[in-house]
Parts: C-alpha cells; structure tokens; sequence
C-alpha cells in the first residue's frame, strides 16, 4: 500500500511540475488572445532593485505557462460544444458554429437606449462634420456598420430575447435623414441581399460585404469606380476570424473568404497592416481625387476597395477624428464609417474642426444656474471650450451656441452636443466647441452660453473670457 501512495503522490507532484518545467522545452504558439501578455521581468530596473519583481513574475507564469493554450483552447471547445456557453467574456456562442460580440448584446437586447435628445445629439454631431466639409467644396459621407447579431439575430442564443424596439442605429438613421445627412444605410442594404455576408467566427462583413459597402458609397459620394460587386473574385478556404481565434487559439475553424487582390492596383505608401492607426494609399486611377476616411475595424477590409479608387488615401482609426485635415490636407472626400455598438462615441469625442458661425439676432433671456458650467484650454491652435447646458433651458432638438462679446464685435458659434468630460455614458446637455486663435478680430471677448426652451432662447454668462492676439 505504501508502494501505491509513493507512486501516486509521484505522479500528482510531477504532473503540478510541467506546467513550470515544461517551460524548457515548450514553444509558445503566438498569442490569439484578446490581451497583453506579461512581459519576463528583470531583477533590476534602470539600475535599481525592481521590487515588483516577484509580483512580476507570477503573472508572466500565469501568462506564458507551458501548454496553456492547449488548456485554453480545450476549455473553450469543452464550453461551447457541450454546454453552449463561452469561456471567453468577450464572446457569445451562437448556434451552428457562430460566434458574436458581448459587446453588442446591450445594442441586441435594447438595454442601451438613448434619449431623444442623445439620439438627436448623434445625428447633429454627423451633420455639423457634413456642413463644415461641404462648406469647403468637398464631399461628405457617413455610415454606421451594423452589429452581426443585427443582421443575424437567428443565431444568437435563445436565452437572449432581442428588442422589439426601435434600436438606437434604427433611430439615428431616421433623424440624419430629417437632417439631411449624406448618409449609407448599410442596415437595409445588407437586409436586401440573398447571401450571407458576415463570417460566422469574426465579428465583420467578408470581402464580398466590404465590395458591397464600397460601391454603395462611392454612389452617394458622386465617384466614378468600378464596381467590384459583379467580378468573380477568387475563393479561398483559410480565413480565421477574429473571435474565433480569441476563443479557440490552437483548434480554429477557417472559413471561406473571397479574394479579390487580383483586381487591386494601389500601393502603400508605408505600412500595408490595414489594421494600423493610420494607413496611407496611393492608387492608379489617377482621377485626381484625394479621400480621407475615419473609420474602424469594419475599414479593414473596406480599405483596399476604397484606396483603389482614389489618387491619394489616409484611413485613420484614432479618435477624436481630425476632419480639419481635410483643409489642411486638401483633400477632396471624407467618409466616415462606424460600427454600431460604437455610435455613442460621436457624442463622447467631438470631431476636430471649427465651430461654424451662427447669425444669431434673437431676443434673449438671462438667468443664472449651478448646472452651467464651462472650461477653455489651447489645443493645436485652438481654444477648445467644453462644459455642460442646464437642461431646463434645452429641449430636445435644440442647438446649443456660445456667444463672444468684445470691443470687436459680437460673434456666435454653434457647439457641438458633445461631452468629453464624464466617464462612462455621456451627459445630453453636454458641449464641446474648438475657436481656432486667429479665427477673430484681435481682443478680449466674454462668453455666453445661449439655448432653446419653448419657443425662447436663454443666455447665461460664462466664467471663463478667451483673448485673442
């Protein structure tokens, strides 16, 4: 009996050492995972005792132990075939092999409604970008890129109901078009199509979606392309998707994909990862027209369709969205895509560009609030001027304007509903406006925050004065 409990414990101590001893001989697959791996820790940093070096080092064994993947992948497939569920918190486990978002379950199930006033605050937002681009000469497009489970609820599990309630991209289509935004409603256009155009491990639009979104924008924009919806492209048997990589590092399941490179004759001006914060295109239509295109990962695949037919593109993913490039650049289109779940950052990060100009002669009445407040700092040439309205002074369409006084005159603006300042969901009577210094006659001016309530407008001084050199 003795024999047994040596050879038992034997084998109880050696199997709890291969995770660590393993490590001499393990090679690490490369990382899927939706994270930063810890780094190996050194002793001594810059010269000093690194403290945290202990601290440090068990969480690179908890990151890098051997065979860790193999585990992870064997709890996910474990997870998702018997019980249907995820080992990962980002994903869903959907039927038939499809995998969703967490991220999108709250735009699915409706839990994230926005207020009138944040629904209308989004579409202004789109339609202060479309004047300040077309008040150039230029052309301005916008689209949102629907959630998957929009698309294809039929998948998701059952245990998660889906909204009968109009969503907030539903919503927010409807006012931009009352506001005449240039607007590509991929929703409706995806909803008429016979096939399938969203991978069933990834997150996005295969290519044959990404050429149906090209061609449906570079309509609306008035550019001549070709129109890669009716070639042939090739079929290819080796795409992976984002989540199920994340899910199931070493046992993936590739999926068709549909390769229409042959047709490309752009290049890259330094970087081709299309998932870079900035990607510059030179093409060969030689049109002489110049794009610039904010969008997110949705662009990744959207970005060769569009660099193929434009002179000169820069696709940027970093936000707060530069559109003052497109005069500082002289650039001939802007489009702007975001994904859906993501909308409410166009009220959380406003764009970068001057507040435009307002002819204001209406009759005010002053008032006083501790709900008003504002704050002025200097940010690349401009005075960014941000705080919050009193919302018993705004209705829910109404503009919120700022209003400089001085000796030089009296000038009004129109801010964007945008609020930067609060952590986590965004306030609806927030603003932000961006006065470029040199935009006035030199001078002192006072502030003066101007809304809309029933058919009045109200005007509050502000705290802070702007002086202009």
């Amino acid at each position: 009996m003795k024999v047994y409990r040596v050879i038992f414990c034997s084998l109880f101590f050696l199997i709890l050492a291969v995770p660590l001893v393993g490590m001499l001989w393990y090679r690490e697959p490369e990382s899927t995972e939706n994270k930063t791996l810890a780094e190996m820790p050194q002793i001594t940093e810059e010269g000093h005792v690194n403290y945290k070096y202990l601290s440090e080092l068990e969480a690179y064994f908890s990151d890098h132990f051997a065979y860790r993947q193999e585990l992870v992948t064997a709890d996910a497939v474990l997870m998702s075939q018997v019980f249907q569920q995820s080992s990962e918190e980002l994903a869903i486990v959907g039927t038939d092999g499809w995998l969703y978002l967490r991220t999108t379950l709250d735009d699915f199930q409706g839990t994230n409604r926005m207020s009138d006033r944040g629904i209308r605050n989004v579409a202004t937002v789109v339609s202060l970008m479309q004047e300040y681009v077309e008040g150039m000469g230029k052309t301005f497009v916008f689209t949102s890129s629907p959630n998957k489970n929009t698309l294809y609820p039929e998948h998701m599990p059952y245990y998660y109901t889906q909204t009968d309630a109009p969503t907030n991209l539903q919503r927010t289509s409807t006012v931009m078009q009352e506001l005449g935004c240039n607007y590509v409603d991929l929703y409706t256009l995806f909803e008429a199509q016979e096939d399938v155009l969203y991978h069933k491990g990834d997150s996005h639009w295969d290519n044959r979606g990404a050429a149906l979104v090209q061609d449906a924008l570079l309509k609306q924009a008035g550019v001549e392309h070709a129109d890669l919806t009716r070639v042939q492209p090739l079929v290819r048997e080796d795409f992976e998707g984002d989540i199920d990589k994340i899910l199931y590092p070493l046992a993936r399941h590739p999926e068709t994909e549909y390769d229409y490179s042959p047709y490309f004759t752009y290049t890259y001006d330094e970087t081709d990862d299309v998932t870079a914060n900035t990607v510059t295109t030179t093409g060969r239509k030689e049109n002489g027209k110049s794009l610039l295109c904010f969008r997110d990962s949705f662009g990744n695949s959207l970005l060769p369709f569009l660099a193929q037919e434009f002179d000169l593109a820069k696709f940027c993913k970093a936000i707060p969205y530069r559109l003052d490039a497109m005069y500082t650049e002289n650039r001939d289109v802007c489009i702007v895509e975001l994904v859906e779940r993501n909308l409410v950052n166009l009220v959380k990060f406003a764009p970068v560009m001057p507040a435009p100009l307002r002819m204001f002669s209406e009759e005010t009445i002053a008032y006083t609030s501790e709900a008003v407040t504002s704050t002025v700092s200097e940010v690349d040439g401009y005075y960014k001027i941000q705080g919050f309205a009193d919302e018993k002074y705004v209705e829910t369409d109404s503009p919120i304007y700022l209003r400089f006084s001085g000796d030089a005159g009296c000038f009004v603006v129109e801010a964007a509903p945008a609020d930067e300042l609060t952590t986590g969901t965004p306030s609806d009577y927030g603003f932000t406006a961006y006065i470029g210094q040199q935009a006035f006659p030199a001078g002192d001016y006072q502030m003066e925050l101007i809304t809309e309530q029933d058919g009045s407008y109200y005007s509050m001084l502000l705290e802070n004065n702007i002086g202009i050199d």
